[in-house]
């Protein structure tokens, strides 16, 4: 038991390391940017150190999530292509059985210590932002080419994460009417961000780079305050046409897949628990071919397919 709270106490000195880091190198770039007068908030401080804290666990959740997907589909490629009709040996089952229960019992733990770090994402990424910007502030001619690249990559995963907000947020809830206020808000905040990437082209990088971090800023800022429908003034979005969303057509989609992949498994008579079994798999695979790394927050649509009352 000391042990075992001896390497908390050690982990968690650790983690506030790296976020008390990531909050120093943050202070650093603003000033360099110009905004050495913006003092940032403690919710800012707080959900940098949260993100830290919670990466690890999220990786494990992810890597158990893979594993558990991937276990269950080669036992089912196995048992219906090499063993079809034949009798299964007892023990393989059971071992098989126990390794999927222990990994859905990991998963369930890993993605429960790692929330932080995906509600947190958005923050994250504003941070990465700021420092290309800070980079590319300060690079020298050769080096200017090399760093507005990259100001560019972290532009656009600020925006994928500014087009989610209200999902990772955990306020909004699935399919609520408020998601499209929502989204179409976001969607503005990104054709915002676009406008001020597009000054690099026809102003001076200096003001062009600070007028983006400055936007970066007060979206962090207002997203840990939890105004997660005004990340950016109104008057900075008027007549901004919003950037389309095409989360509901790929959700469409996954939809379609799973129901078809479920249907076409009914026709090889699988047991009943067999056929929950490989269902929950074959939709797994499919949220993640459609959604990557964030499938996870797209479970929600399993709750199209539960029988009514």
């Amino acid at each position: 038991m000391s042990l075992n709270i001896s390497l908390r106490a050690r982990w968690g000195r650790r983690v506030r390391r790296w976020g008390d880091a990531a909050v120093a190198e943050l202070r650093v770039d603003l000033d360099r940017l110009g905004y050495g007068w913006w003092p940032i908030p403690p919710r800012m401080m707080v959900a940098l150190r949260h993100t830290s804290a919670a990466d690890v666990p999220w990786f494990f959740f992810m890597l158990a999530a893979v594993m558990l997907a991937y276990v269950v589909a080669v036992y089912f490629v196995v048992v219906l292509v090499f063993y079809h009709g034949q009798d299964q040996n007892w023990r393989w089952l059971v071992a098989w059985a126990i390794l999927v229960a222990l990994l859905m019992k990991l998963c369930v733990k890993m993605r429960d210590a790692g929330l932080p770090f995906v509600r947190n994402q958005i923050t994250s990424a504003c941070r990465a932002t700021i420092r290309a910007c800070a980079e590319a502030y300060g690079a020298s001619h050769i080096q200017r080419p090399e760093k507005l690249f990259a100001v560019g990559t972290a532009l656009r995963r600020l925006e994928g994460n500014v087009m989610r907000a209200h999902r990772r947020s955990g306020t909004v809830a699935f399919l609520s009417p408020r998601r499209r206020e929502l989204k179409t808000h976001a969607g503005q905040v990104v054709a915002k961000l676009r406008e001020a990437e597009a000054g690099l082209d026809h102003s001076p990088h200096v003001e062009a780079l600070s007028e983006i971090a400055g936007l970066v800023v007060t979206i962090a800022e207002r997203y840990v305050d939890g105004h997660i429908g005004a990340l950016l003034p109104e008057p900075l979005l008027e007549g901004k046409k919003p950037v389309p969303d095409r989360e509901l057509l790929r959700v469409s989609a996954a939809v379609v897949l799973i129901a078809g992949g479920v249907v076409g498994l009914a026709f090889l008579e699988l047991p009943d628990m067999a056929m929950a079994v490989a269902g929950t798999a074959w939709s797994v695979l499919t949220l993640m071919a459609f959604f990557g790394r964030n499938w996870a927050q797209y479970l929600p649509v399993f709750d199209l397919f539960k029988p009514g009352p």
